[in-house]
């Protein structure tokens, strides 16, 4: 949930250049809060929806930081990418933009909230911290008719931007961590300050005797060199914000966050006032809270005897996408994607070595790619513009040609049906979610079934005879399943399916079925640590089968007594092997956030109602087309000085330079809808 300005830019300047009947196809709905913009078309669905979790929204964020937003607050609504994402600015105006499709599950790095309740729960602390304002901040607004953006032509506007908004002038991990720390209140808990792969991230930081960055290091290096690139801006973040609620209280995190009369305009100097310590000597207790918190952890889990395991690898694989064995060759093929090379597909060897297959256009942060293999035929399919509409391509492992299959597919989650060659998966449009079946020779896929909005399917497989269609399903409330479904009833029509397990809001991953069909190993964070969990489809039980200090993924079955899985480790995933044994004790890890909630339960006060109870109706001023010539209008006005050089050239050639120096107005003219 970033802030791409240049993508916000290019969409502003597209829509006002729209001519009149694209134009009409967007309609507008308007509230005292909100300015909704969405495609008339198929988004009216949607729209209704949205309006109602930005009011509930806006709501809980007016009252908790008294906050008076200084216009009307912009969302756009796009269907733009295969996987759900959202951005923020309030510069000039106050703009919020919402991928709406499906959110990416992979190893439990999102929430398992709704996506669109999540989106705007979170961008609005976004818009909070850099929208409002006070003493001398509402003076400049009026003197520049509004907040000025900084610009690379003029750097004296970078002055300007900051006495009009100065809190935006705050690193990414200080915006980011509050946006999470708020977001996982207000769904009651279900967020990443009360989540497991963070834990995960701190405890594996603290076995391994990790570096932690400072501040200053970690906007300098540690978004740049990490296999989780910017994450680490949420993280740390997130981190250092739930400690600073836990040690202090959450009231002091609303009063840092809080620009109100009084409060200090720069956010170090804001945390001084309010903490009464320096934010560096903070961030060193925390680094020393941090290990002794992950040791208590460590220490619980080694309770009991912990699963033994062999790297295959001898050098993480950086992010790694779902792994195939091949027993014919003994290699794995998976896609991965770490620092120092280009996103690949690769074969690994059981010794260890790595062999370069095809690159992969458009790699996505942690799952990489979404892979299928067919055996028999040594072909690999897997996605590209992973991050946009992903396309299907195809790879011969013997030749390494590789062909583009379906253009924009927007079908992910693959696995193969070897018994008639076809490939199933799950596309996302629209918003829903699809079950799809692309038959050979894979030129089109046909759809068979569509789940209601906020129902998602994901990491689906076919068990080896083709008779069952499995994955993990995600409700609106947040709840996950284990489902397993009649691949020939699915093609005849009836979605009907059984409910194997209810991992309640933990996530339910990569359950892939056994050689002989009889079991599905996946992975859950059920315990507080990512283990490997075995569901014996003849017994109908559910069993854990390893207890790790830190965190198992994606299983491989290899044979009835051995298990490929991929180890997390701070320099990303290791192909490893491990003996699969149903366990009875195993140590559950304690998370930051449940301390928080014992220690101070104002947090459970925070829950936002069902955004359903709003009446939207009662609320809502207008419904009307969009209009892109109605709504321009000046965003500010700013003065600038520049320089020039004239060059006089005489008779002799040689070279006489005046300078001269201009003083005059700039006026931001943009769109009160679209601006960056």
């Amino acid at each position: 949930m970033t802030c791409r300005l240049k993508t916000l830019h290019l969409l502003a300047m597209g829509f006002l250049s729209l001519p009149a009947p694209a134009a009409a196809q967007l309609k507008v709905l308007e509230t005292e809060n909100l300015r909704l913009v969405y495609e008339e078309a198929t988004q009216s669905y949607l729209a209704p929806y949205a309006a109602k979790c930005f009011e509930n929204a806006i709501r809980f964020h007016r009252n908790l930081f008294e906050w008076t937003p200084s216009g009307k607050v912009n969302v756009v609504l796009l269907d733009l990418a295969d996987y759900g994402n959202a951005g923020a600015t309030t510069i000039p105006r106050n703009l919020m933009t919402v991928y709406i499709a499906p959110i990416n599950f992979a190893f439990e790095t999102m929430t398992s909230n709704e996506r669109i309740n999540t989106f705007m729960n979170h961008e609005l602390v976004h818009v909070v911290a850099s929208d409002q304002a006070a003493g001398m901040d509402n003076f400049f607004r009026t003197i520049f008719r509004g907040k000025v953006v900084p610009t690379a032509e003029h750097p004296e506007t970078i002055l300007y931007g900051y006495l009009t908004g100065p809190r935006r002038a705050a690193p990414r991990w200080y915006h980011e961590g509050l946006a999470v720390f708020f977001e996982t209140w207000m769904a009651g808990g279900i967020g990443r300050a009360l989540g497991f792969y963070d834990e995960m991230v701190f405890r594996s930081m603290v076995r391994d005797s990790s570096h932690f960055y400072d501040p200053v290091g970690l906007e300098a290096q540690g978004t740049k060199i990490d296999f989780q690139a910017g994450v680490n801006s949420y993280l740390y973040g997130t981190r250092f914000i739930s400690y600073l609620a836990y040690e202090y209280s959450p009231a002091h995190v609303v009063d840092w966050l809080a620009r109100r009369p009084g409060s200090k305009k720069y956010f170090t100097s804001q945390f001084k006032h309010v903490f009464g310590v320096s934010m560096t000597g903070a961030w060193k207790d925390w680094i020393d809270w941090e290990h002794r918190f992950q040791q208590t952890n460590l220490d619980s889990i080694r309770q009991y005897e912990t699963t033994p395991f062999q790297d295959l690898s001898q050098k993480a694989l950086g992010s790694v996408s779902r792994v195939y064995f091949d027993a014919s060759a003994q290699k794995l093929h998976a896609a991965v994607n770490y620092p120092g090379e280009i996103a690949h597909l690769a074969s690994i060897s059981l010794s260890g070595s790595i062999e370069k297959i095809s690159d992969i256009k458009g790699p996505a942060l942690y799952f990489v790619s979404n892979l299928a293999f067919d055996q028999d035929t040594g072909t690999i399919f897997y996605t590209t513009d992973n991050n946009d509409w992903r396309d299907l391509v195809s790879v011969d492992l013997k030749t390494r040609k590789s062909k583009l299959l379906i253009k924009d597919a927007r079908v992910g989650d693959l696995t193969f049906n070897s018994k008639d060659r076809s490939i199933w998966g799950i596309r996302h449009f629209n918003g829903i979610s699809t079950i799809v079946r692309i038959p050979h020779p894979y030129e089109e896929w046909n759809q068979v079934y569509s789940w209601p909005y906020g129902t998602v399917m994901y990491d689906t497989d076919i068990s080896p005879d083709g008779k069952y269609f499995s994955g993990g399903l995600g409700r609106i409330s947040g709840r996950h399943t284990l489902i397993l479904m009649e691949t020939e009833r699915l093609l005849n029509g009836d979605p009907t399916h059984e409910t194997l397990f209810d991992f309640q809001t933990s996530i339910p991953s990569n359950f892939v079925f056994s050689p002989d069909g009889g079991y599905l190993y996946g992975s859950s964070y059920y315990t507080g640590a990512s283990n490997i969990w075995r569901y014996d489809l003849r017994a109908d039980s559910m069993d854990v089968v390893s207890n790790c200090e830190i965190g198992f993924f994606r299983p491989v079955p290899v044979s009835e007594d051995s298990l490929i899985v991929l180890r997390y480790t701070g320099d990303g995933f290791i192909p490893t092997l491990i003996q699969p044994k149903p366990l009875t004790d195993v140590s559950a890890t304690i998370l930051l956030g449940q301390k928080i909630v014992e220690k101070h339960p104002v947090v459970t006060d925070w829950i936002l109602g069902s955004p359903n109870a709003i009446d939207l109706d009662s609320l809502t001023l207008s419904r009307e087309n969009f209009n892109s010539v109605k709504t321009i209008g000046i965003a500010s006005v700013y003065p600038i000085v520049e320089g020039y050089q004239q060059v006089i050239v005489g008779a002799d050639q040689s070279v006489d330079t005046k300078n001269f120096s201009a003083f005059g107005l700039q006026m931001d003219i943009s769109n009160p809808t679209y601006f960056h």
